[in-house]
């Protein structure tokens, strides 16, 4: 009995969860008059790809999907390099001044980015980075909480491992790359894809640092290709799902990963 009822609630959740997204995908094949129906429907009166034609068709969209794809990538790829070379630093070098660094840097988490969003803006503009990847990219290339995951990571193996490779004559980087990071490809993993998906849905930053059409990432872009304006609802959903493909695609190669970081990080609170 107890099975079918924890069967029942995790069915029931899974419901709660997909019925958005299999509804939005629905609603990306619905035509005019299907929003205006007196009465709602789960389903479209007809399938057509027209929506996902106009939602492509617009010159700028490919250009909004490659700058959102680009910074993403860039800005999870830095990240997890300076994470990496930080908890590195925090968990097998001694150094002076290592636990004052170390709280300011976790004080940060106390910081709320909107506190200090104008403080950016004034040195990105200052520094001539408007409607640049760059401008886009360098507010989000540190992250404390980011770190604290990979210095658990690093540290969940014993410190024996680090002075048997030394004892091989392993330097720190060939020690890093070559053992630890092997070791810890499902943080670098998690790490990455919670990158990639803050930085590809990111809204209000990009949007302050972009004027120009060619530098707007997809999730300022999407909003200003007039599809809602114009009645074109369904051709706002379908390019809503088009946006989602990349997030599943990397969910998917990597999904094996997350779900060992998740065992990691609870044997770590045991």
């Amino acid at each position: 009995m107890l099975k079918i009822f924890r069967t029942a609630i995790i069915v029931a959740l899974a419901a709660f969860i997909l019925f958005p997204m299999l509804y939005t995908f629905s609603l990306s094949f619905f035509q005019g008059l299907d929003f205006t129906d007196s009465y709602a429907h789960f389903l479209p009166s007809s399938f057509s790809l027209r929506n996902y034609i106009l939602a492509s068709s617009d010159r700028y969209f490919p250009r909004y999907a490659l700058n959102s794809l680009i910074t993403a990538f860039l800005t999870a790829s830095i990240r997890l390099v300076i994470t990496t070379l930080s908890a590195f630093a925090f968990t097998h070098l001694e150094f002076r001044g290592r636990k004052a660094i170390f709280i300011l840097l976790t004080a940060t988490l106390f910081i709320p980015s909107d506190a200090i969003l104008f403080e950016n803006y004034t040195t990105i503009a200052k520094a001539g980075m408007l409607d640049t990847y760059q401008g886009i990219i360098l507010p989000s290339l540190f992250s404390a909480s980011s770190l604290l995951f990979m210095i658990g990571g690093f540290s969940s193996y014993d410190r024996d491992v680090y002075d048997a490779a030394r004892l091989d004559g392993a330097g720190d980087i060939r020690y890093m790359s070559s053992i630890l990071i092997h070791l810890t490809t499902a943080v670098s993993a998690t790490i990455f894809i919670q990158t990639f998906i803050a930085s590809f849905g990111s809204y209000l930053w990009p949007l302050l640092v972009t004027n120009r059409p060619r530098m707007r990432t997809v999730q300022v872009g999407i909003t200003m290709l007039g599809f809602a304006v114009d009645g074109e609802t369904g051709a706002q959903f379908a390019s809503i799902i088009m946006i989602t493909l990349p997030f599943v695609i990397l969910l998917q190669i990597l999904r094996r990963r997350v779900m060992n970081a998740i065992d990691i990080k609870e044997d770590n609170f045991r």
